[in-house]
């Protein structure tokens, strides 16, 4: 190619900004990286993202503390998206969409079966925010600063976005282990787990492959945690910290549709509050139902994602009346009994069965009836997004359970199987002493705020039953 003759800058009209404003023509003429390279790249850097999203499933229920379990249920939801984004990258370059799952090679993979090897949780922070997502942003970084700046634009746009959500998800990984580290100092055990995971991931090249690679002759590996006979570790038992003094199997006794509809509305808040038990089923399902197309991941981390929100807006309004969750009884049932008991596709199918029955005119709809006639703007806003989010829930279990299935109809039997003996679990737990602590909670806390004290009750549309 000629190049032009002139050792000054090609002039734009009037000074307009070239090339879009992407860069510099001195810039653009810097080769970078071929399509080959770029490929052979971002291949791993899908495979980490992808296990980084299994590996924050897998161990998502023996996380008990709460603010972690909705840190992962972020990162995992944007991995997934990473990893999207990143394999449509990867087939607009004459790849075609085969064996993106295929391992790009053995040594990587040994660095994330022993990250999914961690202890406790403070392992798995250190692993996940001080050893593999900082190398990984580093190299996206380098990765920007060689590539051609208009050639492969299309990478370098979604490496800058996946960069900036890394940098943010990194940003709360260092306050978190700074928290958990307050006069709590790493063990000899964890500090250790750090080093084990740099050095599998420097044996590996590191996350492009390219960086050198130690002499493992010289100076071998430690000791792996992952035992080839054995499968990688899932936990299905929710945990929660030492906060939460009620960690019970059920949310205790609905409320009658004759109690006050302030009342009622601070029970579905209440329901919201709960719902990090649907999280910890669909992070099951997650790593349990194998050998799914990508997609399927992608969307139950969307819908994950989404019940931990769910469950955060109740955290929000409780917070906002001066109330600490923590206090407030915490329901595992929902997802210790599946979890234990039930195959991933069943799992699901019960979670749909639920889901799709709040479709009705009595579901979801009137759940934001319900906030505007109990005069709460937030909770009214909270429901209507809610009702949305489980619109597409309800979509999301349709789309990959009725190939699995067959038909709908036999996705409604196997819930309407399930449902009798989850009922009796909850009725067992419901003859439990101090289970009906409801009415007394909201006589303490939040009777004396209801907007419709000293008047005629409005009216409020009856809801549903038979939720989680």
């Amino acid at each position: 190619m000629n190049s032009h003759t002139s050792h000054e800058p090609l002039a734009g009209l009037r000074g307009l900004p070239p090339l879009a404003g992407l860069c510099s023509h001195a810039d653009a003429a810097r080769p970078g990286l071929a399509v080959d390279a770029t490929v052979a790249r971002l291949r791993r850097y899908v495979f980490l993202k992808t296990q980084s999203a299994f590996t924050q499933a897998a161990l998502f229920n023996g996380v008990p503390e709460w603010e972690v379990k909705g840190a992962f249920s972020l990162h995992l939801w944007q991995d997934a998206e990473h990893s999207t984004w990143l394999r449509a990258r990867i087939t607009e370059m004459r790849t075609p969409p085969h064996h993106l799952d295929k391992v790009p090679e053995p040594a990587l993979k040994d660095f994330t079966d022993e990250l999914r090897h961690a202890h406790d949780t403070r392992e798995l922070l250190i692993g996940l925010y001080e050893v593999l997502k900082p190398a990984f942003l580093a190299t996206v970084e380098q990765h920007l600063a060689v590539t051609n700046p208009v050639a492969d634009h299309p990478t370098r746009r979604l490496l800058s976005m996946i960069a900036v959500e890394e940098r943010a998800q990194l940003a709360w990984g260092e306050a978190a282990l700074a928290a958990l580290r307050r006069g709590n100092p790493d063990t000899p055990r964890q500090i250790a787990f750090a080093a084990h995971l740099r050095a599998y991931l420097a044996a590996a090249g590191g996350v492009s492959g390219e960086d050198p690679r130690p002499d493992l002759a010289a100076t071998p590996l430690p000791a792996p945690r992952t035992r080839k006979d054995e499968a990688l570790p899932v936990t299905r038992v929710p945990r929660r910290d030492a906060r939460f003094k009620h960690v019970w199997r059920s949310r205790g006794i609905v409320p009658s549709p004759s109690s006050p509809v302030h009342q009622r509305l601070w029970w579905m808040m209440n329901v919201r509050l709960q719902e990090m038990h649907v999280s910890e089923l669909i992070a099951t399902v997650i790593a349990d139902w194998t050998g799914q197309p990508w997609a399927f991941y992608h969307d139950l981390a969307r819908h994950l994602w989404d019940e931990t929100r769910h469950c955060m807006l109740g955290e929000v309004a409780f917070a906002a009346q001066g109330i600490d969750h923590t206090t407030i009884p915490t329901h595992i049932g929902f997802a210790e009994y599946p979890n234990e008991k039930l195959p991933a596709p069943e799992r699901y199918s019960f979670l749909w069965g639920i889901e799709q029955g709040l479709m009705v005119k009595s579901g979801k709809q009137a759940e934001v009836a319900l906030a505007h006639a109990g005069g709460d703007e937030l909770a009214e806003v909270f429901q209507d997004y809610d009702w949305a989010d489980e619109v597409l829930h309800a979509a999301i279990g349709r789309r990959w359970l009725e190939p699995h299935f067959k038909s709908r109809e036999a996705m409604l039997a196997v819930y309407e199987r399930i449902r009798p003996a989850y009922d009796q679990m909850k009725e067992d737990d419901f003859a439990l002493g101090g289970r009906d602590w409801f009415p007394e909670f909201y006589q303490k806390h939040l009777a004396h705020k209801d907007p419709n004290l000293g008047r005629a009750e409005p009216e409020a549309p009856p809801l549903a039953g038979g939720g989680y």
